[in-house]
């Protein structure tokens, strides 16, 4: 940046400052976070990201930017770290480098950093994350394959690194997941041998004992996990939002005008508003098949975990919305009201990634 262009920028800073220090809004926030933005100094356009959300939670505008400030940051320190690796390759970098692809959620290049850190000097340490990403692929793609991959590979780091419980505690997490209990419960005997006296170890060990006689075998419960597109624990399981809290937010969606048909779909239970009958059943099917065929497409083509669909045509637009407390859907005739999709990300728990530059 030249001179005088660093001048205007800190010049504008300064402006927008003094707006804000009058106006603590969040748009005067948001105003000065795009500056620094111009400047791109991360540390404070996080700053002032982190202020504005403390007095305005929730703000869609900072959560972007400060989301997006944060992956540059990781970016950056990826791009050190694989430079310090290639002069002098060592357990710390390995292992900051694999933490910091996770954080990102780069699962694929978490692992494959992995890999190659065992193909050069082995150890528990790197089949440890070598199972930590597949893990973190099975929770986030429900596919039973990785689930046993990760299996396997915590398996093999429990036996090269005794004494250790983070791998059991991966394994602990896959059978908890797929409801395999007599699995979860052998596994939190093995951590609390290593950890006696645990509280949350114990509590865990006492629920998985009186959860023993509902247990399905590993591969069973992978399987399952896989059809369904449900962890056992998730909270879709569990039906933990209620229904009566739901339903006037749905009511809100469809009093608008160009809303033809608003859905929430959990297990077997359907909410329908603006149609009745023989319609609303033949399209609260068609919308479960619709989910059911995406989860099942990215499942098998290993692109993750879909959260949400769009469907545009002359009978206007469709869009569903996949999270873990449930399926919902809305048809409008016209275009899709951008707080209609937050409705239903918010009533199923689907988070849509942030896309986008910072400004």
């Amino acid at each position: 940046m030249s001179f005088l262009s660093s001048f205007t920028s800190k010049k504008r800073i300064r402006a927008a400052l003094r707006r804000l220090g009058q106006d603590p809004s969040a748009e005067n926030y948001v105003a000065v976070a795009r500056e620094h933005v111009v400047v791109g100094n991360l540390q404070d356009i996080l700053r002032v990201c982190s202020e504005g959300l403390s007095l305005h939670p929730g703000n869609a505008e900072l959560m972007r930017i400060a989301e997006r400030a944060r992956q540059l940051q990781l970016d950056s320190r990826i791009r050190t770290l694989k430079q310090d690796l290639s002069l002098s390759p060592r357990p710390a970098l390995w292992r900051e480098l694999c933490d910091v692809l996770l954080e990102c959620g780069r699962l694929q290049q978490a692992e494959e950093t992995a890999e190659e850190w065992w193909s050069q000097s082995g150890g528990g340490e790197a089949t440890y994350y070598r199972a930590r990403a597949r893990a973190l692929q099975f929770f986030n793609g429900f596919r039973s394959t990785d689930g046993k991959v990760a299996w396997d590979l915590a398996l093999e780091a429990v036996r090269e690194m005794p004494g250790d419980t983070r791998p059991l505690e991966i394994q602990y997490d896959i059978a908890k997941a797929c409801g395999a209990w007599a699995d979860a419960r052998k596994v939190l005997a093995d951590i609390l041998e290593i950890s006696p006296g645990h509280p949350q170890h114990e509590q865990r060990f006492r629920d998985a004992s009186q959860r023993v006689h509902d247990s399905k075998s590993l591969r069973a419960g992978l399987a399952e996990v896989e059809a369904t597109g449900r962890l056992t624990d998730s909270p879709e399981s569990a039906g933990s939002q209620s229904n009566v809290a739901i339903r006037p937010l749905l009511k809100r969606m469809g009093a608008d005008k160009d809303v033809k048909a608003v859905i929430f779909q959990r297990g077997g239970t359907a909410l329908v508003q603006g149609l009745h009958g023989g319609t609303a059943d033949r399209t609260t099917r068609a919308v479960r098949e619709v989910g059911v065929a995406a989860r099942s497409s990215a499942r098998r083509t290993g692109v993750g975990r879909p959260v949400e669909v769009l469907i545009e045509g002359s009978f206007g637009s469709l869009m569903i919305a996949l999270g873990n407390s449930g399926t919902a859907a809305c048809w409008s005739q016209t275009y899709m009201n951008p707080e209609h999709a937050e409705s239903l990300q918010s009533i199923t728990g689907a988070t849509v990634p942030s896309k986008g530059a910072l400004a």
